[in-house]
């Protein structure tokens, strides 16, 4: 071969009929294109393991520093109580069941009141001014998490309260589950004491109301039954002080039958004098003696006649006998009126008494031996669980985010 024929070109190319040869495994770009995978996906691990360590890992080891050695722990007083009513309770059978249905709603509502009664404000501002609610929840020395803010106003503090009382209600048995934390055993205990007595009062306050409110109408009724029976009485004594007499009533009787027995023997004494007229002198003494009797008789005839009626109508028992009579009637007719507006005002006690609520407690507050919360494993545990949630939810938004913009 020539010279010019063995000459290669200056590009670094293979000339004409020139071949390389290659490897059976060698591929053009091969080695490049493997290390940049490889170095992609140790990227890709890098990435994923300091999103882990600052998504999940992080947040993870922070929670459990925090529950295990910085979080104060909570104890929880538990006691069950309920409203109970001393009325008769309804029969067996289909009767008293309906009895139940229509009377049980006011035991549950009852509980229901001391309920929101439990939770409302009120309660609180008792427990702060007894027992210093709000300041046992601002102490310093609990962690900042679980405490109170130092300057927390009353509704701030009014919704912590919400946190750390519970009153749960039971429809079956229509009891309630009081629960109070606090950051000590005994406070938890006295708090939940203060609020059983705090709610027992104000269910004996509602059931003297209620008892007030039943017999306020039979005692208003009797208050002017009685009214009524003394402007009565006081008729009746004005009337016979003005009369000078006790009863015109009886002493007309009397005088009824003081003429009657008069008008009587004036009958016999007249028969008498026509007897002897008969068979005497008009001059005879026993004549004379008769016709004395007959005029005496006559006189007090006429006396007792005026008495019971004076022409004159100024005195006599026929003035006085017509407003005597109705001032006596309306009395008897108040003193009835009365007598029953008694026995309304002692059906009234009585049945307001059979209505008598009380508070039953079933089991009084506990004193707890160890602090229930926080639930120190379980915040570990969903502290991570969320993380890990959150992180990926994060990575399939960015990847979602990235894909819209290459579209």
């Amino acid at each position: 071969m020539t010279a010019a024929a063995e000459k290669k070109p200056t590009d670094g190319r293979p000339g004409l009929g020139e071949v390389t040869p290659l490897t059976p495994t060698e591929k053009p770009g091969a080695g490049s294109t493997k290390a940049q995978a490889q170095a992609l996906r140790k990227k890709r691990t890098r990435r994923l393991i300091r999103r882990l360590a600052i998504f999940v890992v992080l947040p993870t080891v922070l929670s459990a520093i925090y529950f295990g050695f910085l979080a104060s722990g909570q104890y929880e007083s538990f006691s069950v109580f309920t409203v109970q009513s001393s009325e008769p309770r309804p029969m067996l059978g289909m009767e008293g069941l309906l009895a139940g249905i229509a009377t049980g709603g006011g035991g549950r509502n009852d509980a229901l009141t001391v309920r929101d009664f439990v939770l409302s404000r009120d309660m609180l501002v008792k427990l702060d001014k007894d027992l210093g609610f709000i300041a046992h929840y601002k102490d310093r020395r609990q962690d900042w998490f679980s405490r109170l803010n130092e300057r927390a106003s009353f509704e701030e503090a009014f919704v912590y309260f919400g946190h750390k009382v519970y009153a749960d209600y039971d429809q079956g048995s229509g009891a309630i589950t009081l629960r109070v934390r606090a950051f000590s055993a005994e406070r938890a205990e006295v708090f939940a004491r203060s609020i059983l007595a705090n709610s027992e009062e104000m269910v004996n306050k509602l059931s003297d109301r209620e008892r007030r409110d039943r017999t306020a109408y039979a005692e208003g009724d009797v208050k002017r039954a009685e009214e009524r029976l003394s402007r009565a009485r006081q008729q009746v004594t004005s009337l016979q002080q003005e009369h000078a007499d006790f009863n015109p009533l009886q002493s007309a009787q009397s005088a009824m039958e003081i003429r009657t027995k008069l008008e009587g023997e004036l009958a016999k004494a007249r028969a008498e004098l026509m007897q002897r007229k008969a068979y005497m002198q008009d001059d005879a003494p026993q004549v004379l003696a008769a016709e004395t009797v007959v005029k005496s008789l006559s006189a007090q005839v006429s006396s007792e006649s005026l008495r019971l009626v004076d022409p004159t109508k100024s005195k006599g028992l026929n003035a006085s006998l017509p407003d005597f009579e109705a001032a006596m009637v309306e009395k008897e007719f108040s003193q009835k009126a009365y007598q029953s507006a008694m026995t309304n005002l002692e059906l009234a006690r009585a049945d307001a008494d059979r209505q008598h609520r009380y508070l039953a407690v079933i089991a009084t507050p506990s004193r707890p031996d160890e602090s229930t919360y926080p639930h120190r494993k379980r915040g570990i545990l969903t502290a991570f669980i969320l993380s890990f949630m959150l992180l990926g939810v994060g990575s399939l938004i960015a990847a979602a985010v990235r894909e819209h913009a290459r579209l």
